[in-house]
């Protein structure tokens, strides 16, 4: 009987220590903690010539591509891999059909992807090419900071015929999971209440205070959220700013580094530029794609106006 009694308070102990490491792993689609170190989402032109090979994918205006050629590039923009319909337009296409029109330019999953932009004088389309990409598991997208000039010092007139032959300098478990960054409105509206999210509006600040001229139905913002330009990430030489100078503006803004980040725009690019940056630097943050052209659509979901 003391056996059986022995084994019945061990079942029970075990019991209990189950329960509760099922409420400690309980929790929302995103968690609040930190997420693990993830690879980098853009590139100088120095770390992206030592990728042992790549395929560019050129996102840069029809003008720009045909004024600066860029040998052996694939052409694609962020809408052909974003939904037209309304109000889903901006989302991300179903992901089986982004892998289709990615391979269908002759790359794989597995392939070393760099992405041109516009840079600063651009939306961020770079950064919203690689986020999609990224959703639908092409892990080894990277955008190239510092644009064509970048491409054009570093790269195109790269003399040294071995460096293909080196060593790549991004090291990349195949076994690493694709973590999303993706969020939906019903995510952030359930969060509200709570502040469960640093809501960071990346359009320019007349947006913010109501005006609507990239097509949204009503004017303003998400509440809570706090007008984060998506051009103030860029230096005055056009680069990506440093750590170390992100973080302070974000200190300024009041953002806290170990609570999940939601980002919106108009459409889901300059939100999705934005998300890039702050994973790359170790936040946990998270794209709203639908942004403005979705939630505004909805009469029923709250906007407020003024700064």
């Amino acid at each position: 009987m003391k056996v059986l009694r022995g084994y019945g308070i061990y079942l029970f102990s075990l019991s209990l220590l189950w329960a509760f490491w099922l409420q400690l792993s309980a929790g929302p689609p995103h968690p609040v903690e930190s997420q693990q170190k993830e690879r980098p989402w853009f590139l100088s032109a120095e770390s992206a010539a030592e990728l042992p090979k790549f395929t560019i994918l050129d996102t840069r205006t029809s003008v720009n591509r045909w004024k600066d050629k860029v040998p052996g590039s694939k052409t694609i923009s962020w809408e052909d891999l974003s939904r037209t319909d309304v109000p889903r337009k901006g989302d991300l296409l179903e992901i089986k059909l982004v892998r289709k029109k990615i391979n269908e330019l002759g790359i794989q999953e597995n392939d070393n992807i760099l992405v041109l932009g516009d840079g600063n004088s651009g939306w961020g389309e770079e950064g919203r090419i690689v986020w999609s990409l990224r959703e639908a598991g092409f892990k080894q997208s990277f955008w190239l900071d510092g644009g064509f000039p970048a491409y054009q010092k570093q790269i195109q007139k790269k003399s040294d015929p071995k460096q293909k032959n080196k060593e790549p300098i991004l090291r990349i478990d195949p076994k690493q999971t694709n973590p999303s960054s993706a969020i939906l409105k019903e995510d952030i509206l359930k969060g509200l209440p709570s502040k469960q999210y640093q809501i960071l509006d990346t359009r320019e600040p007349r947006e913010f205070s109501g005006a609507t001229p990239y097509g949204e139905s009503r004017g303003g913002h998400i509440p809570t959220a706090k007008s984060f330009f998506y051009q103030e990430l860029f230096d005055a030489k056009g680069n990506i700013k440093s750590k170390s100078e992100v973080e302070s503006y974000l200190k300024q803004q009041g953002i806290q580094k170990d609570k999940p980040i939601v980002a919106y725009c108009t459409g889901g690019v300059r939100s999705a530029f934005v998300v890039g940056i702050l994973r790359t630097y170790g936040y946990n943050a998270y794209n709203y794609a639908g942004s403005m052209w979705e939630w505004s659509h909805d009469p029923k979901l709250p906007l407020e106006t003024g700064n």
